[in-house]
Formats: C-alpha cells, structure tokens, sequence
C-alpha cells in the first residue's frame, strides 16, 4: 500500500552564496502534502516559497545549492538526484507551472508541437491520440478553437492565454504532483476562478497533490486545504486553511490577512504591513519579525521554534496571538 503522504520535505536549507555571505533563502524547513491535498504557500516577495517549490523539483541549481536537508517523493530520497533521474520524473509524475510563460514555451516551435512532445517524452503515444488529449486539456483551461490555437506560435497569443497553455501542459500527463508558482496572476478574474475549481477538481477526482504557491492570500483561500505561511526563508505558521483565516495565531500572517482587499471596509484604504522583509544574508537576531511586528517584546530575542499547538496547527511564535486583536 502506497503512503498517503506523497512528499515530505525534511530540515531543508537551501543557500545562495553573495558577496556579503551566504543568502539562506529556505531555512530549515518542514513540510508533508498527501495525495490528493491542496496546500497553499504565501508570503511575500522574497520570502523563499518560490525557491521551495524549486527545490522540490530539483530546479535549484547553481549557484543555489541544497546544504541539509532531504526532499522525499513517494518514500525515495530525490535530493541527489542526477539530471537524468529527475529528467525520468519532471513533467511525469511532477510538474511545475512557472509564473512567467515565456520561459517555459519554446518562441520558434508551434504550440501544438511542444505540446505533442510533452505527453510522447513519456509515453508511447500516436500523435492523433495525444492531439485529442491535447484538445480536451486546452478546452479545460478555458482555450476555445483548440484545433486553430496547436498551430500557432507562442506569440501570436496574448499572456494570459499562454500561460493557460502552461497549465495545460502540466496537466497532459495527469502528475502525481503539481507546483504552481502564481500561475493565474495573468488571467482575468473569470478564467481565475475557472482554473482555481479545475485544478481542485483534478485534485479531488485524480488523486494529484497540488502545491500552490502565491503571495494572494484571498487566492490560496479559494483553492488550498491547508496553508504554509513563510517568512525570511522560514514557515511561521501552517495549519487548515479556514481555521487559519479565522484564527492566525503568528502577527504576520495576522497582517497578510489584514492586506486582503476583501477585508477593508468599503472608502478605506487597504492595510498593509509596515517596513519590509530583512536581508536573507544579514537576519537580525532572534525572530525575523520581530522589527516589524505590533506585539514585538523582549522575548523575542529569541529564535522560536516551529511549535505544534494542535495536531494540525503550528507556530513559530513566543508569543502566539490566539486572537489578539
């Protein structure tokens, strides 16, 4: 019988080296998602979500580089994982969605080509065969005249329609997992919301772990069963995502929720989180926070660890909030 948990992320500490030291970008982090789980990760710019999600794909590369740690998929170690190894996974069983399409298609290839290749790269498939697979993904992610859209060019579409042939490349061979780095940040509100219930769905219907990256909490709400809150390479606070909403215990995601524009008051104007995230290569001493935090006390000079306040609910906090106003 396989796990329930499909990937399990351990003590991970990923570094970058700069001229003032070296920049933890993820630091010492912990993290399990279950077949089937929706788990969202926010925080701000520069909070290393975007590197998590990297490094659970074996994207890091140089000079980024995994110093402890262990990223386990499907009971296996792929930490160590040789180019080749991942090259037998990526896009198979994983697959990530970037936010900016560009990167990800090929300018000189048609559309319909690149994706053809992505189902047969895997499996031994006729093209008939993986152009109707190909035509059913695109008509999920809200692309209308497939047949017309394969034989087109990556930019003769505009970017919110290349980025839902991103997604539906990642779709095309049904992942074990996906990660997806603000992937709808470029679409109109209505596909947004077309494609947040089709990924849930795939989730719910397939069995596919999705990890949700975004710096939109009101985004990660809609989708998620469960957030990540980071901050400064670290993960603050993690639980269920309604509970989470309704009762932060860490004054930082306090804030983010706060930001959220559906929670100002119609003529005011949006709250927002003074100061901003410090140098990953110069932290100040005990909680990252701390400068910026309304509850801020000598306690924490302290670094506090990531506490579990319920079998469900953790916290790195001295001081949890448990609805402080």
């Amino acid at each position: 019988m396989k796990d329930s948990k499909l990937l399990t992320i351990k003590g991970l500490r990923v570094e970058f080296p700069t001229r003032d030291g070296a920049l933890v970008a993820v630091n010492n982090v912990d993290l399990e998602i279950a077949r089937g789980e929706v788990l969202g990760i926010v925080g701000e710019s520069g909070s290393g979500k975007t590197v998590l999600g990297l490094s659970a794909m074996g994207l890091t590369d140089q000079p980024g580089r995994i110093t402890a740690g262990q990223v386990l998929f499907d009971g296996e170690d792929v930490t160590s994982y040789s180019e080749a190894q991942w090259q037998g996974i990526r896009g198979n069983r994983m697959a990530m969605i970037f936010q900016d399409p560009t990167s990800s298609l090929n300018p000189v290839q048609r559309v319909g080509t690149q994706m053809i290749e992505a189902l047969q790269s895997h499996s031994d498939i006729s093209s008939d065969a993986a152009r109707q697979i190909i035509r059913e993904a695109m008509v999920r992610v809200g692309i209308n005249s497939p047949d017309e859209r394969l034989d087109a060019y990556p930019h003769q579409f505009s970017g919110g329609m290349r980025q839902r042939v991103v997604i539906a490349i990642a779709l095309l061979n049904e992942p074990d997992l996906i990660i997806a780095d603000e992937p709808t940040t470029a679409l109109d509100v209505t596909i947004q919301a077309q494609i947040l219930r089709d990924m849930r769905r795939l989730s719910r219907d397939t069995g596919t772990a999705l990890i949700w990256v975004s710096h939109d909490l009101g985004v990660v709400a809609q989708i998620a069963h469960r957030v990540a809150v980071m901050y400064a390479g670290r993960i603050v606070e993690q639980g269920p995502t309604e509970k989470l909403l309704k009762k932060p215990s860490h004054p930082y995601t306090q804030g983010l929720i706060a930001s959220m524009p559906a929670n100002a008051p119609p003529g005011e104007r949006l709250h927002s989180i003074p100061g901003g995230l410090p140098q990953l290569s110069n932290l100040p001493i005990g909680c990252s926070f701390a400068p910026r935090c309304p509850y801020v006390s000598a306690a924490c000079d302290i670094l506090p660890e990531l506490i579990p306040t319920s079998s469900e609910h953790a916290v790195r906090c001295v001081s949890p909030l448990h609805g402080k106003a």
